[in-house]
């Protein structure tokens, strides 16, 4: 994939989840999320079920952890994104071995796992789910249409 995939399949993600938000007061699992998974889903999708594996484990977790500790606003978000890092490299680097080619640009990636779970902590579950997949979809579907009318450059 080019820079420029990614970069048009961020920015249509993050135009798509303002308007998201402005609409519906919703958070589409963070600004930039659906771009990235709409990347992602162009890229090799069955990364995406390592992201939801992720989000899921991270969400879980995090719930636990604040039956113990009293966590809230920035250290609340700080929390929930460390632990999707933490959990998505440790992913990472116990499937890289056997999947090299699974984890070709992987910067951006470590964090949109703790930016879904913290907004599903943050936000109803369902209507976040939601928001998030069809923001995504949304993206996703302008992004293939411009690659495949050539209209982006993918070599």
């Amino acid at each position: 994939m080019t820079p420029e995939v990614a970069v048009l399949g961020i920015s249509l993600g993050l135009l798509f989840s303002l308007i998201c938000y402005l609409v519906s007061n919703l958070s589409p699992g963070g600004m930039i999320t659906p771009g990235w998974l709409a990347v992602i889903l162009v890229e090799d999708a069955r990364r995406v079920l390592l992201i939801v594996a992720v989000v899921v484990l991270s969400y879980f977790l995090m719930r636990g952890v604040q039956r113990v500790v009293i966590l809230y606003g920035k250290r609340l978000f700080a929390s929930v994104v460390l632990l999707g890092v933490f959990l998505q490299m440790s992913l990472f680097l116990f499937l890289l071995s056997d999947f090299p080619l699974l984890f070709t640009h992987e910067t951006l990636g470590f964090i949109v796992p703790g930016l879904i779970a913290y907004q599903l902590i943050r936000q109803p579950i369902v209507p976040t789910l939601l928001a998030t997949s069809l923001v995504t979809a949304l993206a996703y579907g302008v992004l293939l249409t411009g690659i495949l009318l050539q209209f982006v450059p993918t070599v």
